[in-house]
């Protein structure tokens, strides 16, 4: 798995699908160019917090997608997940499970 690190394939998932949880907003977009691995890309504003508590939300949602996508992402997509207050305290269970459920939700959705 890779990771997005340009701006121009971030503004490519704006038009894509797209699915909410407590923790994140998690954007997909199949990648024709990448038809093998799955890219993700995190977005933590400031508007969450200092350096540390959006550093602390960055390695979180890093785990969870180390610990999910490997079995649940579509193989030649990108994603980006946005960060959310919640996904700084939230149950890392809950965060796992709201990140498997929202994969599915934007594999069942045609769009």
């Amino acid at each position: 798995m890779t990771t997005l690190r340009k701006r121009r394939d971030f503004l490519a998932l704006r038009g894509g699908r797209r699915a909410s949880t407590p923790g994140f907003l998690l954007l997909g977009r199949d990648n024709p160019e990448a038809a093998n691995a799955a890219r993700v890309g995190l977005t933590v504003t400031k508007k969450l917090g200092g350096a540390v508590v959006r550093n602390r939300i960055r390695r979180r949602l890093r785990a969870a997608v180390r610990e999910i996508f490997p079995q649940f992402a579509a193989p030649g997509a990108d994603y980006v997940l946005i960060a959310r207050p919640a996904a700084y305290d939230r149950n890392f269970g809950a965060l796992l499970d709201d990140m498997k459920r929202a994969l599915l939700r934007l594999r069942r959705d045609p769009k």
